[in-house]
């Protein structure tokens, strides 16, 4: 595993967060805690110990719940599915995943009801709000309406959590919002997985507040191609003119295989260190702003993979878009420094000024000067990353076994992602079986 360099200003700002972070996490423990637990086995009295546990999270007496409480959920033996929503109106308490022997299996809430889904899954009302697995995907949220989390407050963080399955509702699946809607200060989502939600985490600003966000070891992605092969996005950025901005940080993140856009920013700033890009549809990062907006990305020490065609060998022309490893429009700012562009096109206006240095980028058309003045193969330790030329061929979870590290000897030692493989932080996720060939869905 390489070192890498992390811009001063990316290492102050992740620190500050994570400060803040601690800080609040440690209020927290300064106060006597007490624990009141949840789980289908108890008596749905007191909710003071297993005994007497509330039955279902949606049963929480909230006017026992004080500064410093922490609410454990049981996940039984293999798993515990709650079949609820919930609202957590509290401030600065924890809702964690129990880590006692016979109670430590999987937290599930699942929103899927007959005729229409529950809408959100957790809505954090208060702040200062921690919800904390045990080990990766310990709390999955699945099966909900219009999203998975939503959250409009400060200081509140996910942890270990799976978000899935953003379903919409009857009769054509509409209303989808995001796996996450976030705006608000200081908050985290840290080893969190998204799986098939469509757009996977939605920024919303909240007005008048900094707003600020760190993804911090997550992944972005599906497990199917969608209807009329929608494949999602990673981040998406807040669509409002001019509205309330905000900072995006992702650091060691993975998005796609295979995602519509891994991010896509048009109000707003992102910061992206140290992350892994693996064949967007259409854009691994995109930076355009319409008139009365600003938009900017710094991109540091990140991967950016695209397959070495130009256009979408799955849509016969006019419905073939060209794949862009990078696209900003004239009004977006872009800064691209000690990261690997592999493959795509490259979508940068010749007039636009993009500050870059640093970079190796091999196989890619467009404006092949913005981000690198020459191109050299990175040499990738897995040397066949390369796309096969029968759909049918194509599986995107084959990505994530793969090794993204560069050879010893390689122009690019030193730069572009520390993350391998895919499988380092997570287990294997994506389609198993080929494109369809047809316009439509799968």
């Amino acid at each position: 595993m390489k070192s890498i360099s992390i811009p001063k200003f990316a290492t102050r700002m992740l620190l500050g967060l994570s400060v803040a972070l601690t800080a609040h996490l440690s209020t927290i423990q300064d106060v006597a805690a007490r624990n009141y637990f949840v789980s289908p086995a108890g008596s749905g009295t007191t909710g003071q110990n297993w005994a007497k546990a509330w039955k279902d999270p949606s049963q929480i007496d909230w006017t026992k719940i004080v500064s410093g409480d922490h609410i454990v959920i049981d996940g039984g033996t293999s798993g515990i599915t709650y079949k609820t929503s919930l609202t957590v109106p509290a401030s600065n308490i924890v809702i964690r995943q129990s880590n006692a022997a016979g109670h430590s299996g999987q937290v599930v809430f699942n929103g899927a009801m007959p005729g229409y889904p529950l809408a959100t899954g957790i809505k954090f009302v208060g702040s200062n709000i921690h919800l904390v697995a045990v080990r990766r995907s310990g709390i999955k949220i699945e099966s909900f309406g219009a999203e998975g989390v939503n959250i409009q407050t400060n200081n509140n963080s996910l942890r270990n959590v799976e978000i899935s399955k953003v379903s919409g509702f009857p009769p054509y699946l509409g209303g989808r919002i995001a796996g996450a809607t976030f705006g608000g200060v200081n908050n985290h989502f840290i080893n969190c997985d998204f799986r098939d939600c469509g757009v996977s985490a939605l920024d919303r600003p909240v007005a008048g507040v900094a707003n600020s966000t760190v993804f911090n070891n997550c992944t972005f992605g599906a497990n199917g191609y969608g209807f009329f092969m929608n494949c999602g996005t990673g981040i998406l950025g807040s669509k409002t003119v001019g509205g309330p901005a905000s900072t995006i940080f992702a650091h060691k993140c993975v998005f796609g295989p295979y995602v519509d856009y891994g991010v896509d920013i048009a109000n707003g700033n992102v910061r992206l260190t140290d992350s892994l890009f693996l064949f967007a549809r259409l854009a691994n990062i995109k930076v355009a702003p319409a008139a009365g907006s600003t938009a900017s990305a710094t991109v540091a020490n990140c991967t950016v993979y695209q397959n070495k065609l130009v256009l979408d060998p799955f849509r016969p022309l006019p419905y073939g878009l060209p794949q862009h490893a990078v696209s900003v429009n004239a009004s977006g700012k872009l800064k691209v420094t000690n990261s690997i562009i592999f493959g795509g096109f490259v979508d940068i206006p010749a007039s636009q000024k993009v500050n870059a240095g640093g970079n190796v980028q091999y196989s890619v058309s467009g404006n092949t000067v913005a981000l690198a003045p020459t191109l050299a193969d990175p040499l990738f330790v897995t040397s066949n990353i390369y796309f096969p030329a029968a759909p049918t061929a194509f599986i995107p979870q084959a990505y994530t076994l793969f090794d993204f590290s560069v050879k010893p000897g390689s122009p690019a030692v030193g730069k572009g992602t520390s993350i391998g493989a895919v499988t380092n932080i997570c287990m294997p996720y994506g389609p198993t079986r080929g494109l369809p060939t047809a316009i439509g869905g799968p």
